[in-house]
């Protein structure tokens, strides 16, 4: 690890931490994290590796940047992805503020009153005196166009409390994950053979020839004949964008004239994506790198979820879907990602167990046995532990705190494992662990005060997790193993840009919002999360009023509280359902070699991720069939520039544009007409 690439790697980091939330937010462009794939950090990596490199190069040979430097530039700003956006900051700060200004206009929520059974030091609560102070200026800006606020103008006193309950969670939390990475690490690699495509494809643009100016991906036509008609397609396609009468190259499917063939098919909420879409060709090209049996399994995820629907239907059986709730289809999930760590587990269990006894302190032989992996087992053990009182001190009682921290673990490990295994780097699991909790165990018997706290802890880290943290570090350890940089080293380095970036990401995001206004028009952030949660405890109260259990669940403790389990009935059954249908087809996959379905089936349909990007996951498993049939394997290999030249034309067109909106905002402080390259 040179220290070039260190610095370039920090400071880019930094400026992934401080202009994400403008970018996203403000500017209203494409996002600038948005997804395990983010446009600005691997977008960048390809500008590197086309014009920055061959420039240093041609000034001297042997200034270009090596494998290794490029993997530890890449590494540290996929560290902070989770930062601006969704995986935290997006969602943070509202939910910090807004809901106590949207009970003025909640009836429900006065009559139930529902902020008793939160504890006040978790929100940002202003006072007669200072109201306007803390949310006037919170929601129209402070500053103006000539004159900016400074930092000492943002009301730290009423913050403080809530920051000091949330950071060092946050910070705890994130440490914890890298730890949890570094070991499930080594399993996954060299044990399972998972196929990490964004690594991969990192691997392929970035492997340098001694000498040479390009990488010799690059010097292949094949990567140009993907490449340049992708890239003009985002050209054309953007400058639509900016000027309406400007042409389109069209790159969608529009099947809906079938709707009047099939109208149960068409009457399911996955309609809009089984009968037409947009094709993304990076989804097209990963799907040329993974295993058959998964790019058909999501392929078919919009159809199959559509019969299963409509089949549902047909019979009667209500399934309801609930974002923070706890519908049927949020057990369905809950069910199969509860399978993917009985498969993790099971897989690993006799290196996972070796770990855990190194970790403990029991010498330990065995030279497959890394020391960061030990070392990163005694990290996640300690912070786990830490993490769990913390959520005890926020009022969360000591079991549920255990099993909450077991959830939001289940959660991010099952993500990073469908990152690794299928490249799917966009995803939603689209189940809480509030409504998880309420599900199994019934709200009675959790405690107000329990569920209103574990609602808060979802509603800033996991309500959208398309930017969770640890699938971003699991894709930068193979990244840094491909590339021959030793891993723990760079986890200690991830450690401490993630810290900084984290208190910088945050001082920046609330000067934005107190000199400029939250930024209303982000509606899900602003709007929908701080209401969701809250509604959802809402209802739960006027539940347990009906049942006349209200009093006396508030009233007793916890281990009172057991005699008033009641789990929901359906909930649970789609739990089941989902935990054996996605064993049964992990069972048959392994036990026939020609089983055509993959079990991630089950952990993404009825997404929203899925219903975009299933065609172009069936797409490229129709290429590659096509490819492999005709071709061989010859030409399978001859293909791969192709399919690496789709992904960059791709990462640097979203780039492009997000470079011209930044510079157009700057000369005339109006927002820039947006242009998406994935979905938003």
């Amino acid at each position: 690890m040179s220290l070039r690439a260190i610095l370039i790697g920090f400071l880019f980091a930094l400026v992934v931490a401080l202009g994400g939330h403008f970018n996203d937010t403000f500017m209203g462009q494409t996002y600038m994290v948005g997804n395990f794939l983010p446009i600005s950090v691997v977008g960048f990596l390809v500008v590197i590796v086309l014009v920055f490199g061959p420039l240093l190069h041609r000034i001297k040979p042997g200034w270009n940047f090596s494998a290794s430097e490029l993997a530890v530039i890449v590494a540290l700003p996929l560290a902070v992805c989770v930062v601006p956006g969704s995986g935290l900051l997006r969602t943070f700060t509202p939910v910090m503020v807004m809901p106590k200004h949207y009970e003025k206009n909640m009836p429900s929520w006065q009559k139930s009153d529902v902020f008793s059974y939160v504890p006040e030091k978790l929100l940002v609560v202003a006072s007669p005196e200072n109201e306007e102070e803390v949310l006037g200026k919170f929601l129209q800006g402070g500053g103006t166009q000539e004159k900016h606020i400074s930092l000492r103008d943002i009301p730290w006193q009423s913050w403080m409390p809530a920051l000091r309950a949330w950071i060092p969670f946050f910070s705890i939390l994130m440490i914890g994950l890298i730890g949890l990475s570094l070991v499930l690490h080594r399993q996954w690699t060299t044990h399972e053979h998972l196929v990490y495509p964004v690594a991969e494809f990192v691997q392929l643009i970035t492997a340098q020839s001694e000498g040479r100016a390009y990488p010799a991906i690059v010097r292949d036509r094949m990567f140009w004949y993907g490449f340049v008609p992708v890239l003009i397609m985002h050209i054309v396609n953007g400058l639509r964008a900016w000027h309406p009468s400007f042409i389109e190259i069209p790159h969608a499917i529009n099947i809906r004239p079938l709707t009047e063939l099939f109208p149960k098919l068409a009457s399911t909420s996955s309609a809009w994506g089984l009968f037409g879409g947009t094709i993304f060709f990076t989804v097209v090209a990963f799907s040329f790198f993974l295993p058959s049996d998964i790019t058909l399994s999501l392929g078919l995820t919009n159809l199959i979820t559509a019969i299963f629907s409509a089949a549902m239907v047909t019979y009667g059986v209500s399934a309801s879907y609930e974002w923070m709730g706890d519908g049927e289809i949020q057990g369905f999930l809950f069910g199969a990602y509860a399978g993917v760590l009985v498969l993790i587990m099971y897989n690993g269990r006799s290196y996972y167990r070796r770990v855990l006894l190194a970790a403990l302190g029991k010498k330990c032989k065995d030279t497959e046995l890394e020391p960061s992996a030990v070392w990163g087992c005694r990290v996640f053990l300690v912070a786990s532990v830490v993490c769990t009182i913390l959520m005890t001190r926020m009022g969360i009682s000591w079991p549920f705190a255990i099993i909450v921290m077991a959830l939001l673990l289940l959660l991010f490990v099952a993500m990073s494992r469908i990152c690794a295994e299928t490249g799917l780097f966009f995803m939603q699991p689209s189940w809480q662990a509030a409504g998880v909790l309420v599900g199994l165990f019934g709200a009675s018997a959790i405690g107000l005060e329990v569920l209103a706290v574990t609602i808060l802890v979802c509603l800033v880290i996991t309500i959208d997790p398309r930017e969770a943290m640890m699938p971003f570090i699991i894709n930068a350890l193979r990244i840094a193993e491909n590339a021959g940089v030793k891993r723990g080293r760079l986890s200690a380095m991830m450690g401490v840009t993630l810290l900084v970036c984290l208190l910088g990401g945050l001082v920046m995001v609330l000067w934005l919002q107190y000199d400029r206004g939250v930024g209303l028009n982000d509606v899900f952030a602003t709007d929908a999360v701080p209401k969701m949660g809250f509604d959802f405890l809402d209802t739960q109260i006027q539940n347990m009023k009906a049942d006349g259990v209200l009093e006396q669940s508030n009233k007793a403790t916890w281990i009172e509280r057991l005699s008033l389990i009641q789990p929901k009935k359906s909930f649970v059954a789609f739990m089941v359902a989902g935990f054996g249908l996605f064993s049964l087809f992990a069972f048959l996959r392994f036990r026939f070699a020609k089983w055509p379905l993959h079990p991630i089936l089950f952990l993404v349909w009825f997404t929203y991720p899925l219903s975009c990007l299933a065609w172009s996951f069936l797409i490229g498993w129709a290429i590659k069939a096509l490819v492999v049939k005709f071709g061989g394997g010859a030409s399978y290999q001859r293909a791969k520039p192709l399919m690496v030249g789709l992904i960059a034309a791709d990462l640097l067109g979203g780039l492009i544009f997000m470079i011209v909106g930044a510079i157009y905002y700057k000369v005339t402080g109006f927002a820039p007409a947006r242009y998406s390259i994935f979905p938003g």
